[in-house]
């Protein structure tokens, strides 16, 4: 997580002094803070501080008994105010610390689709009370990149976009009834895979690769929340750090038909980012998810 600080605009590598002295500034004035029950003698706790518009640092840890405080984690969080998806939510722990991963089956991307839980304490709190929605629930997802590059769109006419929109339904309905044991929707998808890779494969000896593949949501790496994407942006704008004074590139994305807010360093960025043009890059998806619907 260290390394995705430079995305909220703290580029100079971290040092452990660096870092702790970062984390004394959230505890001793946070912009936000919640507890709830972590055991019969313990509190989680999270706090939070922006340096700059919907961005900063988080930091988790417990209050024991004797109301101390005991740092776990931190990491720079960066909060989308778009819904992303509504398909159901799967939440699972990790492993090595007080933090959970959101689980999410979207169609549109063919993939699942994991990111690190913003709302920890909403979560922990509703399970405690054993009120976590069954049904879908609204996900607000966001990225940290360290890397990303402007590429040029692909030229389309109002026909390509009805066309490339019907085919994007099309193969939707096929993945649903494919996922509920349909052999002949299985049948349709491997031979509509067989004949775009055949299709590509005569292509890409005359044409780049990036007038051919308009966009694509890939896992990268051995991270299972880290992803290859490119996708168009839709819009965009330029923050800074209140802090650092470096300045931040935040956009909107849409990758495959999965809308995500993006934050990156304005260094980081190769390019000049507008509306119509995509962003390729590495990501670090996180995301809230509204818990609190009547679903």
């Amino acid at each position: 997580m260290n390394k995705y600080f430079r995305a909220i605009g703290f580029s100079d590598p971290i040092t452990a002094a660096g870092l702790q002295s970062l984390i004394n500034e959230v505890l001793a004035s946070p912009e936000y803070r919640a507890y709830t029950t972590n055991g019969e003698e313990t509190l989680l706790a999270e706090f939070r501080m922006s340096f700059s518009k919907n961005c900063g640092v988080s930091v988790v840890g417990e209050f024991d008994a004797n109301d101390q405080f005991r740092y776990e984690y931190s990491y720079p969080y960066y909060i989308s105010e778009t819904v992303s998806t509504m398909q159901n939510v799967t939440i699972e722990p990790r492993i090595r610390e007080e933090a959970y991963a959101g689980v999410v089956d979207d169609l549109k991307l063919g993939v699942t689709l994991i990111f690190h839980i913003q709302n920890l304490i909403d979560f922990v709190r509703m399970r405690n009370a054993d009120s976590i929605p069954e049904n879908g629930m609204d996900c607000m997802l966001a990225a940290l990149s360290v890397e990303g590059t402007v590429v040029l769109p692909i030229r389309k006419t109002e026909r390509d976009i009805q066309l490339n929109q019907r085919k994007t339904v099309k193969r939707t309905k096929l993945i649903k009834a494919s996922m509920d044991g349909d052999e002949e929707a299985m049948e349709k998808l491997t031979m509509e895979d067989m004949d775009t890779y055949a299709a590509i494969s005569r292509q890409i000896q005359t044409q780049d690769v990036y007038s051919i593949v308009d966009s694509y949501f890939m896992p990268f790496g051995v991270e299972c929340d880290m992803y290859s994407v490119m996708g168009e942006i839709l819009g965009c704008e330029f923050t800074e750090n209140k802090v650092t004074g470096e300045e931040l590139c935040q956009m909107e994305i849409e990758c495959n038909g999965l809308r995500f807010a993006l934050c990156i360093n304005r260094s980081d960025l190769y390019g000049e980012p507008a509306p119509g043009r995509r962003f390729k890059g590495v990501v670090w998806m996180q995301g809230t998810v509204e818990l609190n619907q009547n679903v």
